[in-house]
């Protein structure tokens, strides 16, 4: 690998060749940062982050001193980020040139010469509501009667508050166009949520998209209580990540699999009935009406049941309709070993009235002076307990969600009827059924099967 040579003072000329041999400094078991400076302009440097993205910065003094008496803190001013065109990762995201950046760089010591601080500009921004404020108005202010509330705030602390721990995160964090979370919204503009994008893009390309989304919405919010005059994100197909659904990249668990789930299911109880009862008869009513499991199978109340008329009522969905499911016999087997199981539970508990409770009380626990998060009354994401199904019974890996898929599949290929199961299933329009429903080889050769022998009887 060819090395850069720097002068004397480690200095070297910034251009494409010098940036694409650019790279993180070795520093035991992970990289540190590099910054390397311009022989030609005072200031201009390039920079490495220790993930290896690329971006040229300006750094500088402001002129004057501050209100003690002292010479102001140099300023590293991040003019933008470079890309490789010749990395096929980096081909297809927006950065800028050496020549451009270098262009801004003087630009910016020229302002700094004529006794114009360019960090100004940062200093009147942070006068208006920034992006981040705006977006903590709207999750305060939005209906909480939507499911989606939970992501919708899980995506906010993690990429535009930037509060998460984790060292993926930290490390996005110092990307360029990050900081634009900071920045007041009647100065952004549709490329710096562009190159937002792109940059979260680093992290997780899907869930780029979703912050995208969420930003859409921060802006309709903003623009109806008057902080910016005009929505400005629209974006197109094209110019976010072409996404694949996970029900299109695989298929749903066949009838046969099915059945080996369910008697790895029934071992796993065997094993630990105190343990795994609870958990996997969830799993297995999940299964068995077809439901979201989280939001529809793991939280249902004994209130909920009508159980004379096989009836399972849903006042507040995902779609915030009123719904109504249907269940048949096996479902009643279950409600059966969860009613034994309930009479285990005080009625006072609060657990007492989940179909499927937490094997623990729920505390509210101080350790380190911070309040642990409190978990909720019933079994919230059984996926160790169902992955451990899987494993037991030789099966591919697929989320929980895959038994609602599968649900859908079989139930297609029993009745032929899609618009059945979209009532029985509770989708709202047809379009969303459709995207469950997969038709397998076996039903496409006994639906052909079929119309022939109806055609047979036709002269």
């Amino acid at each position: 690998m060819k090395k850069i040579e720097t002068d004397k003072d480690g200095r070297v000329r910034i251009d494409v060749g010098i940036m694409s041999l650019l790279k993180p400094i070795p520093k035991g078991n992970y990289y540190k940062a590099r910054t390397i400076k311009d022989k030609n302009l005072m200031g201009f440097r390039a920079r490495v982050a220790p993930g290896g993205q690329r971006a040229f910065v300006y750094r500088y003094r402001p002129k004057g001193k501050d209100e003690k008496g002292n010479y102001f803190e140099k300023v590293n001013k991040t003019l933008g980020p470079w890309y490789d065109k010749n990395d096929p990762k980096e081909k297809d995201l927006i950065g800028i040139t050496p020549a451009v950046a270098r262009k801004m760089a003087e630009e910016m010591r020229g302002k700094i010469l004529r006794g114009e601080d360019p960090n100004t500009v940062v200093v009147r921004r942070s006068k208006g509501k920034t992006l981040c404020d705006v977006s903590k108005l709207w999750i305060d202010n939005r209906s909480k009667s939507f499911k989606s509330h939970e992501n919708y705030l899980s995506l906010f602390n993690v990429y535009i508050k930037q509060n998460s721990k984790q060292s993926g995160h930290r490390s996005l964090y110092k990307m360029p166009f990050m900081d634009i979370v900071n920045r007041a919204m009647v100065d952004l503009t549709k490329d710096d949520y562009l190159q937002f994008h792109r940059a979260v893009m680093k992290g997780s390309k899907y869930q780029a998209n979703r912050v995208i989304e969420v930003i859409q919405s921060v802006e309709e919010y903003a623009e109806e209580t008057g902080i910016i005059k005009k929505r400005i994100a629209y974006f197109k197909k094209k110019e976010l990540f072409k996404e694949k659904g996970r029900l299109d990249r695989e298929d749903p668990y066949t009838r046969s699999e099915l059945r080996r789930y369910r008697k790895a299911m029934l071992k796993k109880i065997k094993q630990d009935r105190d343990r795994f009862l609870v958990p996997c008869f969830a799993l297995r009513a999940a299964r068995l009406i077809g439901a979201r499991s989280k939001n529809q199978v793991f939280s249902l109340e004994w209130d909920q049941i009508n159980i004379d008329n096989n009836k399972i009522k849903y006042i507040d969905t995902k779609n915030d309709e009123p719904m109504t499911l249907y269940f048949d016999y096996r479902f009643k087997a279950v409600l059966r070993i969860m009613a034994k199981h309930r009479r285990t539970i005080n009625h006072r508990d609060k657990r007492f009235k989940y179909v499927f409770p937490t094997r623990f009380k729920v505390r509210k626990n101080l350790t380190k002076n911070k309040l642990v998060k409190v978990k909720t009354h019933h079994i919230k994401d059984p996926r160790k307990t169902h992955a451990s199904i899987i494993k037991l019974a030789k099966l591919p890996y697929k989320c929980i969600h895959f038994l609602r898929h599968s649900w859908a599949t079989i139930g297609y290929g029993i009745t032929g009827d899609s618009k059945a199961i979209q009532e029985l299933g509770g989708w709202l329009d047809h379009k969303s059924v459709e995207k469950y429903i997969k038709v397998s080889e076996e039903v496409k050769r006994r639906r052909i099967n079929q119309m022939a022998k109806a055609r047979s009887h036709v002269a």
